[in-house]
């Protein structure tokens, strides 16, 4: 890993690969400026003020200015607490749903936070978003399904490397202290996936972010730590799968992990098991756009691997909505699309939501997970009252990448329901971002992004 670092800043990054990152990097910042008026963001906020200290980086769609580690723990958190953040693919067809990491928020929160410090531009940033995103990615890639199902949740551990690789190349250090960044890394990796439904998942990315800045400045300043962190008999594997993991998926760079097999980006803010079958019920309501009053059951059908994350069959908050099946169906067979508006509280205890809930059914059958990890193979039944039964299956495989129009939109839209920035402001920050590498101070670019 510290070699292709050190690789990365020699050479840079092919030019493909530049192009898909600056999408991703689109997408991180529309999920931080979505968070921002959640209540996780605003307690964190409140808690790194409290905590002081010199103002040294910014927290996205806000005024305030906080030290590096703070600010990347805000960041993280905004840009997870919707869970509408991308998910990576896998190159192995057989791994569980969502096993893997969502990649993009700790590593760009921890980049953005070094980012001032170290006086990066443009093309600084979009190298160390790459490289972090490379190690967290063929990690999960290569890592046992046992480390998720154990109850890991990859975006905590694996996310903690991503951000200390990217930040140990904002910082410009050697291959000796990249390989003592790692290290630290690995003894601050940390994160369970029991808190889904709760402000604690999203502290698990704010953390990795915040734990590859403390990473990185430590071994920057000479603070030492094992070379062998992940094979050795008491290490990383060790304790995190059992040593089960596939050696020769630890390849980076060649083809770029961003590219191939890639990074899936979310369409709705929920967990990405139900991606799928959302996507069927609304075709299957698009050709049969019966009255839900006609209707006595929905059954989704899913993989009883892939139904494991979905643990709220009467969600009490927001939160807990997007691990709730029966929620997030009624919402959506009722509005018709699946936005950040629907995942509130107030949403939740709606008596029109409740009823249908009532009907929506989850089918744990034997549907074999789909190519890639992203979703797994599903469908959505409609019984109506007569006996009439209308099936649809859901597409197999990763979904469709959207266009840059398509997450343009996402942007616009996260912002607007944040109410955060102006739109001429906002619309300007896009253009300049894709065109990023010619940007070369980005506190003027950023600073679009405040109230």
């Amino acid at each position: 890993m510290a070699t292709f670092l050190q690789r990365v800043r020699n050479r840079g990054l092919p030019r493909r690969v530049r192009e898909t990152a600056k999408e991703h990097l689109l997408d991180g910042f529309a999920n931080m400026l979505g968070g921002v008026p959640e209540a996780a963001s605003r307690r964190v906020h409140a808690h790194v003020r409290a905590m002081g200290g010199r103002g040294e980086a910014g927290i996205v769609g806000t005024s305030l200015k906080v030290p590096c580690r703070s600010a990347a723990l805000a960041n993280g958190v905004q840009g997870h607490v919707h869970d509408y953040d991308d998910a990576q693919l896998t190159t192995a067809p057989d791994r569980p749903s969502g096993q893997q990491t969502h990649p993009t928020t700790p590593v760009l929160a921890a980049a953005l936070a070094l980012a001032p410090k170290t006086r990066a531009g443009g093309a600084g940033l979009l190298a160390a978003y790459a490289a972090g995103v490379e190690v967290a990615c063929r990690l999960g890639d290569a890592i046992a399904p046992d480390h998720y199902m154990d109850g890991f949740h990859p975006t905590g551990t694996l996310g903690t490397f991503g951000a200390a690789a990217a930040c140990s190349h904002l910082l410009g250090l050697d291959r000796e202290r990249t390989v003592w960044a790692l290290g630290i890394a690995g003894t601050l990796s940390s994160g369970l996936r029991a808190h889904r439904g709760t402000m604690a998942k999203a502290l698990n990315a704010g953390r990795a972010a915040e734990n590859g800045v403390v990473a990185a400045t430590l071994a920057a300043g000479g603070f030492t730590a094992s070379a062998e962190v992940f094979e050795d008999p008491m290490g990383f594997f060790s304790a995190a799968c059992r040593n089960r993991y596939d050696p020769d998926l630890l390849r980076f760079g060649s083809p770029w992990f961003l590219r191939e097999p890639g990074i899936a980006i979310k369409r709705y803010p929920c967990a990405g098991v139900m991606h799928p079958a959302l996507d069927a019920l609304f075709a299957l309501l698009r050709r049969y756009p019966v009255d839900p009053e006609e209707v006595r059951r929905l059954r989704v059908h899913l993989s009883p691997e892939a139904a494991l994350p979905l643990v709220y069959d009467r969600p009490e908050g927001g939160l807990q909505g997007k691990f709730s099946l029966p929620f997030t169906f009624a919402a959506a067979w009722t509005d018709g699309r699946l936005t950040l508006g629907r995942y509130t509280d107030a949403r939740v205890r709606d008596s029109r939501i409740r009823a249908l809930m009532r009907k929506v059914e989850l089918v744990r059958d034997g549907g074999s997970e789909s190519p890639n990890g992203q979703g797994a193979a599903a469908g959505v039944e409609l019984v109506l009252a007569g006996g009439v039964r209308y099936y649809e299956a859901a597409p197999t495989g990763p979904a469709k990448r959207p266009g840059r129009a398509a997450l343009e939109q996402k942007f616009f839209e996260c912002a607007a329901y944040a109410g955060v920035g102006k739109g001429r402001s906002l619309r300007k920050f896009v253009e300049e971002l894709w065109s990023l590498e010619r940007i070369v101070s980005l506190a003027p670019w950023l600073r679009r992004l405040r109230p």
